[in-house]
């Protein structure tokens, strides 16, 4: 028996992450309440994340587009180079951070949290 099941990207239901956000988000398989899972996220040109946290680490591998990202540590914040498309990125659980997209045009990228799928404002 084959349980393959593919989607095109153009079919992929996305949803605005909360009320009101720019950044789209397309659940692909897993419980985002209790994680594992694995979304597509979008995020519009010019988009820069506030400052946040997950509580879950997450794996995440930018499909298009270009992004930076910032995080806080004790030291002050830190700013990434810019990285393109098949850069692959690890936050872990807890870490305050904030991604930008970069380049022009939208950003999208894979991402996979081993735990919820959660976003707590810093």
């Amino acid at each position: 028996m084959n349980n393959t099941n593919v989607t095109a990207f153009k079919d992929l239901q996305f949803a605005p992450l909360a009320e009101g956000s720019p950044v789209e988000v397309a659940m692909l398989w897993g419980d985002p309440e209790t994680g594992p899972a694995a979304v597509m996220v979008r995020f519009p040109e010019g988009y820069q994340e506030p400052w946040h946290s997950h509580s879950a680490t997450y794996h995440s591998v930018l499909i298009k587009g270009d992004f930076q990202t910032r995080s806080k540590d004790t030291d002050g914040t830190t700013v990434s180079e810019v990285y393109g498309p098949g850069s692959y990125a690890v936050q872990p659980g807890g870490a305050v951070h904030a991604e930008i997209n970069a380049g022009s045009g939208e950003l999208v990228a894979l991402v996979y949290f081993d735990g919820p799928v959660d976003f707590a404002l810093e």
